[in-house]
């Protein structure tokens, strides 16, 4: 079946007849500007949604979330590279800013994965937090507070002298 099956483009079109169907096509990308407003939180147009749903849902999606961070601090990690002052205490302070944003993209990456799937009207994929938790004991937060602060709201112009 693979010899014969050979086209202009060869092995594409010998996997495509093997696997059974025609080869997908790929999502249709924004241009450049789109991609830059996609990253700093914009909403694409719905013709975008298999390329979001495939950013979002797709092999190394981590990946991608966790590198919008330090791409949206790279100009400010410049900035204080350019700064005048010690050479190392510049690029000391501009790694810091990356190996930060880095980090804070992949512990906040599942959050602003679900805050970009509903932007972009797809379900959530993991529950939001108040969901989560399934009525574990709930707690009067303002008795919490007052019981921390140490002050009974009840008695609180009184004096036990």
């Amino acid at each position: 079946m693979g010899a014969d099956s050979t086209g202009k483009d060869g092995a594409s079109s010998e996997r495509s007849v093997e696997s059974g169907g025609a080869a997908p096509v790929p999502p249709e990308r924004p241009p450049l500007t789109g991609r830059v407003y996609y990253l700093v939180g914009g909403t694409l147009p719905p013709r975008y949604n298999r390329w979001i749903a495939h950013d979002l849902t797709g092999p190394r999606w981590r990946i991608r979330q966790a590198s919008r961070p330090p791409l949206l601090m790279l100009p400010f990690a410049i900035m204080f590279a350019l700064l005048p002052g010690r050479l190392d205490v510049r690029l000391t302070l501009s790694i810091f800013l990356l190996v930060a944003a880095v980090g804070l993209g992949f512990a906040t990456g599942g959050y602003f994965r679900n805050r970009r799937l509903v932007q972009h009207g797809f379900p959530p994929i993991f529950p939001p937090e108040e969901e989560q938790d399934t009525d574990h004991g709930t707690v009067d937060h303002e008795a919490v507070d007052h019981s921390r602060a140490g002050v009974d709201r009840d008695h609180t112009g009184t004096d036990d002298r």
